[in-house]
């Protein structure tokens, strides 16, 4: 709890948001939120909201192997889609966004058509269960902190806005048509 109040308030001070009045009211809805009975029971088990795990998920498959910095754009991509009249409303929907098939066996269950998501890792083909260890630790980390972000107005968007991001070599058709915003590591960020 202590690494989340500290980050918390790092992240206040460092935005440009925050004026004198608010903050301890910040504050002080950041601790109800942290201390409160289920939320820090579930804290301390582990257990973890559809959200945080949805976006810990894509962090991990999309940026796994870069800094924390490309870890926090990728996140700060999602975000900013839930808030685009383009796309869906939530993390999780914006995450598994793509076209569907059903099962062969008609029961019911759908899968993604392969290479038609909107983030890759999720109709590769591939596990999307992670495996636990440092990576999806971190991922996880970066996904509560965002999420804390978007919920308490906290602007520290590193990728200003953007909505799309490549990996570096490759060069998709749609680049062509948006704003090049940044590029961290592996990743070209547009808007």
């Amino acid at each position: 709890m202590k690494k989340f109040l500290i980050i918390f308030i790092l992240m206040l001070s460092m935005s440009s948001m925050v004026f004198a009045a608010s903050f301890d009211e910040d504050v002080d809805r950041f601790m109800k939120w942290i201390t409160g009975p289920e939320e820090l029971e579930d804290w301390q088990q582990g257990a973890i909201t559809d959200e945080v795990y949805c976006l810990a998920e894509a962090i991990y498959f999309e940026a796994g192997n870069q800094p924390v910095v490309g870890k926090i754009a990728v996140a700060n991509v999602i975000i900013n889609r839930t808030w685009a009249e383009e796309y869906p409303e939530t993390i999780c929907e914006v995450v598994h966004q793509g076209p569907t098939r059903e099962s062969w066996k008609k029961d019911g269950t759908f899968y993604p058509i392969r290479h038609k998501c909107q983030f890759s890792y999720y109709c590769d083909g591939r596990s999307d269960t992670p495996k636990y260890g440092p990576t999806w630790d971190d991922s996880r980390d970066i996904a509560e902190i965002v999420i804390l972000e978007r919920d308490f107005f906290i602007t520290l968007d590193s990728v200003e806005g953007a909505t799309h991001y490549h990996a570096a070599y490759v060069w998709p058709r749609w680049a062509d048509h948006m704003q090049k915003v940044v590029q961290i590591e592996d990743h070209v960020f547009y808007k």
